[in-house]
């Protein structure tokens, strides 16, 4: 007990004649670099025409370039159109209808979502469409679509059991 009460009055009398032990001092202030420079001396200038902002998310600029597209067929996803008829006048083609019930006539060839999709045939009561997607690694693979007409038949009731 005798020592402990030493160490602390050899404690206080330390603080008291010259400050803290010199482990619990602040270290001395830094000197801040000036952000503005010197006189005469040159800053390199940065012309970023030509460059991505690499700041800015590579799916982002992917997004926006899908979002520019011309026909009202490319402003809908290939699952939201409904396939109601098929056509085959010498030249295949098929209704599909919108969500709203709007309708629009495809040929072999036509543009079909926001992703680049096309029709690539029209065939009994089915329609292909294929998309072609780059991952984020850079390479394409081609998703194809089938829109299949519901079929004619009515529904046939299940046994309860």
């Amino acid at each position: 007990m005798r020592a402990r009460v030493f160490g602390v009055s050899a404690l206080v009398g330390a603080i008291a004649l010259g400050g803290l032990p010199a482990f619990a001092q602040e270290p001395p202030a830094a000197t801040p670099t000036p952000l503005i420079p010197h006189p005469g001396e040159r800053i390199p200038a940065y012309d970023a025409a030509g460059r991505r902002d690499p700041f800015r998310p590579f799916a982002l600029a992917q997004e926006q370039a899908k979002a520019v597209a011309g026909s009202p067929l490319q402003q809908y996803q290939v699952g939201q159109l409904k396939l109601v008829g098929v056509m085959d006048d010498g030249q295949p083609s098929a209704i599909v209808e919108d969500d709203q019930g709007n309708g629009y006539v495809l040929r072999q060839g036509t543009p079909v979502g926001p992703n680049g999709g096309m029709v690539v045939s029209i065939r009994g009561r089915q329609v292909t469409v294929v998309e072609w997607e780059t991952d984020i690694v850079g390479e394409r693979h081609r998703k194809e679509y089938v829109l299949q007409m519901p079929s004619d038949e009515p529904s046939k009731p299940r046994p309860r059991g």
